[in-house]
């Protein structure tokens, strides 16, 4: 039996700031938050062809602009910035992040068409993808696939291209789960992801074949989500669609595009490195530390089963340029934390204590409600409402959308590619 005072003391005032942040948010229906596979039946196309542009932007979105926006900016801080969100490796964990930075800031930020959540992912960007602007974009951070011939010229010259990735191995398994690959291809076994290895030709084919579309999440016939995924976001041609060319056997042409996207990326942050990873970013981005402050959402749930290494061995057959990718980075990661020394220690060490403060003070606000109270560190201050603001039951990218939508001078078409 649960006691009173539990009650009382832990769970009624939990269940008190979620109704809040419901009705400060106005939490969206269904059909507007972000789509997941879990709400994929209930999701609608949103093209209203009687909305207005022009229009000023809803109460959720004045609230948090009167509660969190920033009117003091630091010297050098910069804003222009495009984040390739490879596919589960905590991505949306920095998109809150980026677009909570976006938001406060008012930055021009590219935006899929209507209330999309891709930017023509997995297909190359294209301009049907986006909301048009007749000002220069500041910042990217929706899904798109990573092409520097398309992006540059859409962005200043100063912008900052960064993303990040996940161990191989590890994000093989978030992905056969978040996409229930076991479930459309129809695996029946005690251990799906062992049989699915064990056949992977054949469930893979079954899972990209027409028939599986409407069941699949967003994915279009004939894309693989557990073959070279994360290479496959950083742009590299591997055969998908049809008429893009297929380096994947070239293993020069592999190893020289690797060698293209050290240069032209400012970071590739490793998901195994989160916190040394926001540190870099709070660097080549000259953002302080509260910028940096983070919640983590999207969390896979699924059991973390151990496998044996012939299992392993037979993803990275199946999956070797993800893997090639992966050490490389992970790699300069390691020399960039070596190269720091004691100052990026002690640096870490303070980011980690600010995160350990904050995630304490916004807990306390959880269960008082006192949105306006605040605590005050010596980096910075946080407010209860910052907290309410950091929490992942705040949709970032519909504030940003309904923004945009007021910003909108004349009305643009209606166009999905995919989500």
């Amino acid at each position: 039996m649960v006691s009173s005072r539990f009650l009382i003391r832990k769970v009624i005032p939990v269940v008190l700031f979620l109704v809040c942040i419901i009705l400060l948010s106005r939490r969206l229906p269904v059909e507007q938050r972000e789509i997941t596979p879990e709400v994929l039946d209930s999701v609608i196309e949103e093209s209203d062809p009687d909305r207005v542009t022009g229009s000023p932007p809803d109460d959720q979105v004045t609230y948090w602009e009167e509660h969190v926006a920033k009117d003091i900016r630091y010297a050098g801080e910069r804003d222009n910035f495009v984040f390739i969100k490879c596919m589960k490796c905590a991505t949306q964990t920095v998109a809150g992040v980026l677009r909570r930075y976006a938001f406060t800031r008012r930055l021009n930020v590219m935006l899929p068409r209507d209330y999309n959540i891709y930017l023509g992912w997995p297909y190359l960007l294209d301009e049907v993808d986006y909301r048009p602007s007749e000002e220069t974009f500041n910042c990217l951070i929706e899904h798109a696939v990573y092409n520097r011939t398309i992006m540059k010229p859409l962005f200043p010259s100063d912008t900052q291209f960064i993303t990040i990735i996940r161990e191989p191995w590890s994000h093989f398994k978030s992905t056969f789960h978040y996409f229930k690959v076991d479930k459309i291809a129809e695996i029946k076994a005690k251990d799906p992801l062992v049989e699915y290895l064990k056949n992977i030709r054949n469930y893979d084919s079954i899972y990209k074949h027409h028939n599986s579309y409407p069941y699949r999440f967003c994915i279009p016939d004939g894309f693989s989500v557990t073959r070279n995924l994360l290479s496959h976001c950083l742009g590299m041609p591997l055969g998908f669609p049809q008429d893009r060319d297929d380096i994947s056997r070239n293993e020069v042409s592999v190893y020289s595009y690797i060698t293209q996207l050290d240069k032209e990326f400012g970071l590739v942050m490793i998901m195994e490195y989160f916190d040394e990873s926001m540190i870099f970013l709070k660097r080549l981005m000259k953002w302080s530390y509260k910028e940096i402050v983070y919640e983590k959402v999207n969390i896979g749930n699924y059991t973390h089963d151990t496998y044996p290494d012939s299992i392993k061995k037979k993803h990275k057959k199946w999956s070797p340029i993800d893997y090639i990718v992966y050490d490389h980075f992970r790699r300069k990661m390691e020399s960039q934390i070596r190269n720091g020394g004691l100052a990026f220690q002690n640096e870490l060490k303070k980011f980690k204590q600010i995160l350990q403060d904050v995630n304490r003070f916004c807990k306390s606000v959880k269960q008082s409600l006192q949105f306006t109270s605040k605590i005050t560190l010596k980096e910075f201050t946080f407010s209860g409402y910052e907290c309410a603001f950091l929490s992942e039951d705040v949709n970032h990218l519909y504030l940003l959308q309904r923004r945009s939508d007021a910003d909108m001078t004349k009305k643009i078409k209606s166009y999905k590619r995919t989500c």
